[in-house]
């Protein structure tokens, strides 16, 4: 399966928020679902411009598609501005494929780039597919916030994982 890397721009707004809603839709492991109150477009676009300055999306895009993307978000104090979270989705459908390895790395390059220090993220303890993901790309368990959402079969807890740069 062959697909590119991208920096995101303005042009890839209205299509980022369709893959991201489109994620949401499909994925069990993250905290929003289909049924959540989405934010307008308008105030969507008016947070982006506001925060263009600490926060950098990749893009994953196979024939002209957007199929995944990895949002980078720079530490806002001065005591952890060498720090990045992340935030990763890959639609169901390319799942398995090297997508979220790519795009990670690809996070990981552009941040060793900027001389940052760290990286983190966090991810449901039951999506046992991203944590092995993580964990063989040298993030480490950090913490865990217990039984933090609420899921169908009841309460699951969020481990939070990072990574030294």
């Amino acid at each position: 399966m062959e697909f590119q890397i991208r920096q995101a721009g303005w042009r890839d707004f209205g299509a980022l928020l369709a893959l991201q809603k489109q994620i949401v839709r499909e994925a069990e492991h993250l905290v929003p679902t289909g049924k959540d109150h989405k934010e307008p477009v308008f105030f969507a676009f008016l947070k982006a411009l506001l925060h263009r300055n600490r926060v950098m999306t990749l893009l994953a895009e196979q024939n002209g598609e957007l199929i995944g993307y990895i949002t980078i978000v720079f530490g806002k104090f001065r005591r952890v501005r060498e720090t990045v979270y992340i935030v990763v989705g890959v639609r169901a459908s390319h799942r398995g494929n090297g997508v979220g390895t790519a795009l990670l790395q690809a996070a990981e390059t552009y941040s060793r780039e900027r001389k940052m220090h760290r990286m983190e993220l966090e991810v449901f303890e039951t999506n046992d597919k991203a944590v092995r993901l993580y964990e063989k790309l040298g993030f480490q368990l950090e913490g865990r916030r217990r039984e933090a959402v609420k899921t169908s079969s009841g309460y699951t807890d969020i481990i939070w994982m990072g990574k030294l740069l």
